[in-house]
């Protein structure tokens, strides 16, 4: 679960998050980040460096083809457990 907190925007409208914000984000100062606007909200996400991307676990294997076929198949047998 994330963190919600009240925060106010500086007079030159910054968004300052909170250090426990942060800090479970993941996002560090000179960290790049994306920013997303919609109607009411602002979405803030770390961009991850090619590093921190070849670190992240491995959740499958194969080639495109073979895991797009392994999802097709997880759908199907979703579907008739479900029907």
């Amino acid at each position: 679960m994330g963190i919600v907190e009240q925060s106010s925007m500086g007079n030159k409208g910054e968004i300052l998050p909170k250090k426990a914000q942060r800090e479970l984000a993941g996002i560090r100062p000179g960290d790049k980040i994306l920013i997303e606007a919609r109607e009411g909200e602002i979405i803030v996400r770390k961009v991850l460096s090619f590093r921190e991307l070849m670190n992240l676990p491995k959740i499958s294997s194969g080639t495109p083809e073979s895991i797009e076929r392994e999802l097709e198949e997880e759908g199907r047998a979703q579907d008739e457990r479900t029907d």
